[in-house]
């Protein structure tokens, strides 16, 4: 079975770095969304609008001819159209062609057009009469300068709707006075609420992607670094295999994720090098162990390697307990930071070399191992089935065959 690290209750520096950086990639995308992009694009729809003096819709001026008949209007491309109207309300005044409403135009020389116009920009001087009794009739008599219009035809799906309509005689198209105008600007504050909102989804999407591919990165870095690179390392590390697998198996606060055994990766000191590792393993030293530094590492080292703890020995089962945790108290102070690989490799060669000597096989020294552990977890008081689960680990490791025990035991071992 593949092995899964499981950190109840405990985040890693590594996801605390990257929750910062995918809300860093969050609030960037933010900001350029609602900032940048929503403005750019309110700028964007404001310039498609033409609202330029001179354009269709603006205010006459001299930029265009002024003209009051069909032919005048038909003879150019842009004009003033200046009207005398009639304006008796109780008539049509226009209607709705399609979605949009068009004013109902009559020019001078009768015909009647559809017309789109932009009411800001029209004017109108009344026409005063001497005849008191043409001031009450029901209607005004004005003179009406419209904003610059050209021709235009059809929208496209109205053109059967405006042959059928009989309020205008004109139906090649329609006199639009309006242009742009006619034409409501965007909601910038709208555009960029959106703009904001798309750049946080995109930046939770670019986030996601760099900091997993940052974490695989550093995942794979780590594993390398804690990973033995040659058989060397390798039989270094099957003197603790055992060991390593079991504490590969505890969180961050010191318990069992697991209480049987899975089969896991072997990794020197037996966890990956990394930071909260780092952590993990400093603080092991110094509640099981009483080890502060490295110093009293070493010394711990010396003493159960080459001192007192290995010649007052009396068994098998004590000296691999006593030799085996030697090259696991190297391993943790690589983890640790204490040691450097290089010094580790050579400092563990040398107790290897005695483990060697002390032993003939794998079987005996993985297996002294085992019972020293069985002995040890007994006078400590500990729960039997982590005795249990270090005899599982040691029939997993002869079987697996990634095994260091398949090595040759008599391995020349030179860092």
């Amino acid at each position: 079975m593949a092995v899964t690290r499981i950190t109840l209750g405990h985040t890693t520096r590594r996801e605390k770095l990257g929750a910062v950086l995918l809300l860093a990639f969050i609030a960037l995308g933010g900001v350029l969304g609602g900032w940048v992009a929503g403005p750019l694009r309110y700028q964007v729809q404001a310039d498609r609008l033409d609202l330029a003096p001179g354009s269709v819709g603006s205010p006459a001026d001299h930029s265009a001819p002024e003209v009051s008949t069909l032919a005048e209007i038909e003879a150019s491309e842009r004009f003033i159209l200046v009207n005398e109207e009639h304006g008796d309300w109780q008539r049509s005044t226009g209607g709705m062609i399609g979605d949009i409403y068009y004013n109902k135009v009559t020019l001078a020389d009768g015909t009647v057009l559809a017309a789109r116009v932009n009411l800001d920009a029209k004017k109108s001087e009344f026409i005063l009469s001497e005849d008191m009794e043409a001031l009450l009739q029901s209607y005004d008599h004005v003179l009406v300068t419209y904003p610059i219009g050209t021709l235009r035809p059809w929208p496209e799906g109205v053109e059967r709707e405006a042959a059928a309509a009989d309020w205008f005689t004109y139906r090649a198209g329609y006199l639009d006075m309006q242009g742009d105008f006619g034409v409501e600007l965007p909601d910038k504050a709208e555009l960029c609420r959106h703009s904001f909102l798309a750049g946080c989804a995109a930046g939770l999407v670019l986030g996601l992607i760099v900091t997993a591919a940052l974490s695989l990165r550093g995942d794979r870095k780590e594993r390398k670094a804690s990973t033995p690179r040659n058989d060397v390392e390798r039989w270094i590390l099957g003197t603790y295999a055992n060991w390593a697998l079991f504490f590969g198996q505890l969180d961050y606060k010191g318990k069992l994720t697991n209480p049987s055994t899975v089969r896991s990766p072997l990794y020197f000191g037996g966890r990956v090098k990394d930071n909260d590792s780092r952590k993990f393993t400093i603080q092991t030293l110094k509640d099981s162990w009483d080890i502060k530094n490295l110093q009293e590492l070493l010394e711990t080292v010396e003493y159960m390697s080459r001192g007192p703890g290995l010649r007052n020995c009396g068994t098998q089962a004590d000296r691999a307990w006593e030799l085996c945790r030697s090259t696991q108290l190297l391993g943790m102070a690589y983890i640790a930071g204490w040691l450097s690989r290089e010094e580790m490799v050579e400092r563990s060669c040398a107790i290897c070399r005695t483990i060697q000597e002390t032993f003939h096989s794998w079987e005996e020294m993985a297996g002294s191992y085992v019972e020293g552990c069985v002995q040890w977890t007994l006078q400590s008081g500990l729960p039997m089935y982590r005795a249990d689960m270090r005899r599982e680990i040691h029939e997993n490791l002869c079987r697996r065959e990634d095994s260091p025990y398949r090595l040759p035991w008599n391995l020349p071992l030179r860092p």
